[in-house]
């Protein structure tokens, strides 16, 4: 009874730690994350996403050094968003070089969002039918499409991991490069 008594005060503390230490340094983080991003609300997200992990206990906090801490975390967080940003156009780019040409530098992102979606999975799924091995195919549909995990493809088939890691990345690599091919 008294070591629940002694949790829930030190859950207490540590939660009004925490709204203390997010109070005082949330403005800070959010107008560093803001000058990297460009955007609001992503740069709420990216110092949220750092809270949350602070929270959590997967990103440990030293006291004396938890302002430079928490804006390099949210630094580093940002520049994640940034690759993921830049890796999303450069795959926009790859399979729509001409639409982005025609469209008149309409950026990536904006091309892909007005229904050419559906023209780049028809010949995505085009090639994974006519142009990989039979289980190569199969493979590679029944862990995108179907969503099924290595290990539940190799049970399924009776074939070892590796045979099925190995049928995974020799099938994204032919189309990464036909598709790359594709670029202007």
């Amino acid at each position: 009874m008294q070591d629940s008594v002694i949790d829930n005060k030190l859950l207490a503390q540590r939660e009004q730690q925490f709204k203390e230490l997010f109070l005082s340094e949330f403005g800070r983080m959010y107008k560093a994350a803001y000058i990297l991003l460009g955007d609001e609300d992503e740069a709420k997200d990216a110092v949220h996403d750092v809270f949350a992990k602070l929270w959590d206990g997967t990103s440990p906090l030293k006291e004396e050094s938890q302002r430079t801490y928490l804006l390099t975390c949210v630094r580093n967080r940002c520049l994640n968003i940034i690759a993921q940003r830049q890796t999303r156009q450069k795959a926009a780019r790859l399979l729509m070089p001409e639409r982005m040409q025609a469209a008149g530098g309409t950026s990536a992102m904006s091309v892909l969002s007005e229904d050419h979606d559906e023209e780049i999975i028809e010949a995505v799924n085009h090639y994974v039918e006519e142009r990989l091995t039979p289980q190569t195919s199969r493979i590679i549909r029944m862990h995108f499409d179907e969503e099924k995990s290595y290990k539940e493809i190799s049970n399924s088939l009776g074939i070892s991991l590796s045979a099925v890691n190995k049928h995974i990345v020799q099938g994204l690599r032919k189309l990464r490069s036909t598709f790359k091919d594709r670029e202007a």
